[in-house]
């Protein structure tokens, strides 16, 4: 089933798709917590202007691409039960 799971086109677009959504949702939670609004500037000095675009952009992706893949893991099994039934 994992290979099954792994190979399949839709769990790979709906990884892809979970990924970018946690990507931004999350960015656009952290930046409503941590700077108090949308305060563009002050994330433009913390993370770009000091050098930490890099880390921020891969923590980002590493981060969504984590969800988006156990989620879609979880949510491919779900529907492979079901057609099995």
């Amino acid at each position: 089933m994992f290979t099954t799971i792994l190979s399949s086109r839709s769990y790979w677009k709906s990884v892809t798709l979970l990924a970018l959504g946690f990507i931004v949702l999350f960015s656009f939670i952290e930046l409503l917590m941590q700077y108090q609004g949308f305060d563009f500037t002050s994330f433009i000095v913390d993370h770009i202007d000091k050098g930490k675009w890099v880390r921020y952009a891969l923590s980002r992706i590493v981060g969504g691409l984590m969800y988006g893949m156990i989620l879609g893991y979880h949510f491919e099994s779900r529907k492979l039960k079901k057609n099995k039934e």
